[in-house]
This record gives C-alpha cells, sequence and structure tokens, in this order.
C-alpha cells in the first residue's frame, strides 16, 4: 500500500528535512436530530501513520516546484462519484487531487441520494497519490451568521441571516453580541412569515439587537467536529493536514480553532481560484468551481490567467451533481495539461509555498 504515484516528475526543487456562500454540498441534509458517537478518543490527533498509508509528502523529499503554476483540485464531501468518476480520469493524467470526507458520511450507502466512499476506497485514492482532507464530522456549517431579526427574553426562535445551523439539531448554539452570551440548544429549523429562523428547546431568556448578534457553535461543539473528524480519520490510518469547511462557509471564529487542528483551509474565499504563490497563507485561500455555478470558457480564461502569474488554482466540484461528469473532469484536466500546469493537492501546494516547514 506504499507504492507511489508515477506523477512525481515535478519534485526536485530544493530538498527540505522533516517537511512536516452557501454553493457548496448538498443543499439539505437529513435532519436526524442525533449526534454521532463513533469518532475517534483522540481530541487533537496524533498524526500516527502506524497503518503505513502513504501520503504522498515524506520527510525529507523534495517540495514541489511551482515554476508556470500550479492547480489543486479538491473535490467536496467523499461520494462514490469520487472513486468512480474522478479518480478514473485523474488517473488518465497521472494527477492528484485532494477530496474532504465527512466522517460520519463515510461507507454509507443511499445517504443524501448517494453512496459514500469507505476506508478501503480512501487507501486507494491515496495510493495514488491523492490527499484525505477534514470536511467536518458531520458537514456542519463552521462560521458564525448575523441575527436579522431582534430577539426578545420570551422568544424560541431566532432569525439568522442563514439558517445552515438548523440543519443539524440536537447541538447547541451561542446567541452572543460579544457581551451577553446564551447557549440554547436547536430542536427545530423552518420558514415562517418572518423568515429563516432556528427553534429551540426554551426561551432565549435575554434580548439581543439585530445587526449586533450573531449565533454561532460554541468552542465545545466546534472542537466535536473539528478535532473528532481529524482524529478519527487519522485512527484509520490516514495523514490529515488539512480542511475543506462545509458550504464555503469560515470566518474568524472556525479559523481560530481550526488552527489548533490544521495547518490550512482550502476554500475560505470561494469564487476566485487565483492564489499568488508569493502572498499564500494557507488560512486565507481562494477556490472556486470548476464545473458548477461557472461556464466552460470562464474556466479555461481562469486556468490561463493563472499559468501567465503562475499562481495557484485551487477548484472544486461535488462529484455527486448531474453536471460534474466525467466529460468536463477530462476537459478541465486537458486546459491544465495544455497550459502546462502542475497538479498537486493542497498539501503539496502548502509545501510548495513554505505554508508547511519542518
Amino acid at each position: 500500500m506504499s507504492q507511489e504515484s508515477t506523477r512525481r516528475r515535478f519534485i526536485g526543487a530544493s530538498g527540505v528535512g522533516a517537511i512536516g456562500l452557501m454553493a457548496g454540498c448538498t443543499d439539505s441534509l437529513t435532519d436526524d436530530g442525533t449526534e454521532s458517537d463513533d469518532t475517534g478518543s483522540d481530541e487533537n490527533g496524533d498524526g500516527d501513520d502506524s497503518d503505513g498509508i502513504d501520503d504522498g509528502i515524506d520527510d525529507g523529499e523534495d517540495v514541489p516546484d511551482l515554476d508556470g503554476g500550479a492547480v489543486v483540485f479538491v473535490y467536496d464531501d467523499g461520494p462514490m462519484e469520487d472513486y468512480d468518476d474522478a479518480f478514473p480520469v485523474h488517473e488518465e493524467f497521472d494527477a492528484p487531487a485532494s477530496t474532504g470526507i465527512v466522517t460520519e458520511w463515510m461507507g454509507r450507502e443511499d445517504f443524501n441520494d448517494s453512496d459514500w466512499m469507505d476506508v478501503e476506497h480512501l487507501e486507494e485514492l491515496v495510493d495514488a497519490g491523492w490527499e484525505i482532507m477534514s470536511h467536518t464530522t458531520a458537514h456542519t456549517a463552521l462560521g458564525s451568521f448575523e441575527l436579522v431579526e431582534d430577539v426578545e427574553p420570551d422568544d424560541e426562535r431566532i432569525y439568522p441571516e442563514e439558517r445552515n445551523h438548523g440543519f443539524h439539531q440536537g447541538y447547541d448554539i451561542e446567541i452572543t453580541d460579544g457581551e451577553e452570551s446564551v447557549l440554547r440548544t436547536v430542536v427545530d429549523s423552518d420558514t415562517d412569515d418572518t423568515g429563516g429562523y432556528l427553534e429551540f428547546d426554551e426561551s432565549v431568556g435575554e434580548s439581543f439587537a439585530a445587526g449586533e448578534t450573531v449565533e454561532r457553535y460554541p468552542e465545545d461543539v466546534m472542537h466535536e467536529f473539528l478535532g473528532e473528524s481529524k482524529s478519527e480519520l487519522e485512527s484509520l490510518g490516514f495523514e490529515i493536514d488539512t480542511l475543506l469547511a462545509p458550504y464555503d462557509i469560515v470566518d474568524d471564529w472556525a479559523i481560530d480553532v481550526a488552527r489548533e487542528y490544521y495547518d490550512g483551509i482550502a476554500n475560505v474565499n470561494p469564487g476566485s481560484m487565483y492564489n499568488d504563490p508569493d502572498s499564500f497563507d494557507a488560512f486565507d485561500t481562494n477556490r472556486d468551481y470548476f464545473i458548477e455555478f461557472t461556464t466552460p470558457a470562464e474556466v479555461e480564461a481562469d486556468l490561463e490567467h493563472v499559468a501567465e502569474e503562475e499562481a495557484i488554482g485551487i477548484i472544486g466540484a461535488h462529484t455527486f451533481k448531474e453536471e460534474v461528469t466525467a466529460e468536463r473532469i477530462r476537459e478541465t484536466l486537458e486546459w491544465v495539461e495544455d497550459h502546462d500546469l502542475e497538479v498537486l493537492t493542497f498539501r503539496e501546494a502548502l509545501h510548495a509555498t513554505g505554508a508547511l516547514e519542518g
């Protein structure tokens, strides 16, 4: 299982020692009202590779060369289509990718209208040079949402700008204006005449002003989503250095907690693929979709720009979506090849830019 990809032609720059929106994912999630109890027990993870899975970057191996520019493919969620459709096409081009895995979805069948890759599929991807990334335990939005309606003490509903935190019921939510904070458990979420709401198991008990208040997952819940995902994947033998944020929702609150577990987040700023390697920040990355929400002409033009500037393009897709076909993936890889862009994993891009050192 330690067979390394033959694509390593790009490696040979300087050697280093001990190299250490809402457009995303499923539009609605199954609300089963339960919390997972099957994730790993070591919250912080120890990064042990005791199962011998080859993760592509070994201690002492030379870092990738960015001359001419590079592209990072980051696929979302871990559906079987990553393995059945995307993987064979990437193999045609000897090109790796990164895939963000929701740990509670691994190996499930007919869930959210898809089947999901299990450990054996992920091991095969890693053997071919792919990177496994965390995509949280349960595909939960990590950012904060501003309230758009005032809250009175006897209210049991709040109205945030988006109701992503209502997709997963049974978790605590923190309502805070920076001075006062209240924790309440989400028991329902829907839309009424006022707008999209989160409903709690009891009244809020305090007054909060719209525009001055946010709702977010409290710190202990954030550690569960981020720490347990990493430790579970590492307990299966994978090296987990990086995070793909569900729904492309990232803010300072999410970044602060993520830094405790990960070396970078692939999709901090959605809507552009362009990343300047000279000012690259692993926690201020740009990622755009290369099939969904765009056109082939736009993608080809953006890749040409990446090549002209010798930049890093980070692009993504949800392979379970009907429009994300093997043909469209192949077309994109052909453009990448035409522009002589190197294909890297996100981890490799961090090494190449110096965002990961030692």
